[in-house]
């Protein structure tokens, strides 16, 4: 006789008009901080998953397509991001991928809820992989705007990796203040929620609060599996040159900043300088929707 696994199931709800349901044998981890909801799963398909107030953040098998997407064209785009700013990523695997450069003297990380980086730490080291550790690095728990507000000094690369409510919340005002603590040359990177025909108006609303601050924006997307999703971001800088680099140019930073990291057991796995082309390339209709008025 032949027992059947019991799973348990999360179900993730996009919309009133969509779901996902994934399969999971048992919790990590299941509390609430300060500030959220935090559950730390062990799924079947996708490994341990990080799951805040119910959305999911990132999961074992394809974080890394979402943080190399998140952090590599930016920093290849600028010639030379010596201090870079994260807000949020409490994982730490954007701070992971900063940190690939060599070029980077400073990676200085916001995150609010310093329980959330605590637990992650514990219970997600192939995240962070020591990151946290890296002497380059200094980290804060406050509330990301008001430390932009109130820092005195400037990066050359400032990336959002906030969850998605924060992110839609975001408008002209808080844009405004980062890019004053962009110095010039300077790039945005941010993850911008869903990009796709079935969902692409929050990220068209990103976009356009964007555009007054920012007069050089560019959309891109990467497909993430345990997302079910093709997921969008969106890279912004007041000086346009620096969003449209010539692939040679790419292909020689590239490997003069990530050769080393991409042959390393366990280093870049998604992202090279002909995955950067095809993030950018986005279709026809999509496009039309992004630029109409």
């Amino acid at each position: 006789m032949t027992l059947e696994r019991t799973w348990h199931w999360l179900i993730d709800r996009i919309d009133e008009y969509e779901a996902h349901a994934y399969a999971y044998q048992h919790a990590r981890y299941f509390g609430r901080t300060k500030f959220q909801v935090v559950e730390i799963l062990e799924t079947a398909k996708f490994g341990k998953m990080l799951i805040l107030d119910g959305k999911i953040q990132s999961a074992a098998l394809d974080e890394h397509i979402f943080h190399e997407a998140l952090v590599h064209p930016a920093m290849l785009m600028h010639p030379a991001p010596r201090r870079v700013c994260i807000i949020g990523g409490g994982e730490g695997a954007t701070l992971r991928e900063v940190l690939r450069h060599a070029l980077v003297e400073e990676a200085v990380m916001v995150d609010l809820d310093e329980e959330i980086v605590a637990l992650c730490r514990e219970h997600l080291p192939e995240w962070h992989r020591g990151a946290f550790d890296d002497p380059r690095v200094h980290l804060l728990h406050e509330d990301g705007r008001v430390f932009l507000r109130e820092e005195p000094g400037t990066f050359d690369v400032i990336v959002l990796d906030i969850t998605d409510p924060v992110t839609a919340d975001f408008g002209p005002e808080t844009y405004r203040v980062i890019r004053s603590r962009l110095r010039e040359p300077g790039i945005l990177a941010l993850q911008a929620l869903e990009l796709n025909l079935g969902d692409w108006e929050t990220h068209a609303a990103i976009r356009r609060a964007l555009r007054p601050i920012f007069p050089h924006c560019r959309s891109y997307s990467a497909y993430i599996p345990s997302f079910r999703a093709e997921w969008g971001f969106l890279v912004a800088a007041a000086n346009g040159e620096l969003l449209h680099q010539a692939p040679a140019l790419l292909e020689e930073r590239f490997a003069a900043r990530l050769a080393r990291a991409a042959a390393e057991p366990g280093g870049l796995r998604f992202y090279s300088p002909q995955t950067h082309g095809r993030l950018f390339t986005l279709p026809k209709d999509l496009r039309a929707r992004l630029e109409a008025p």
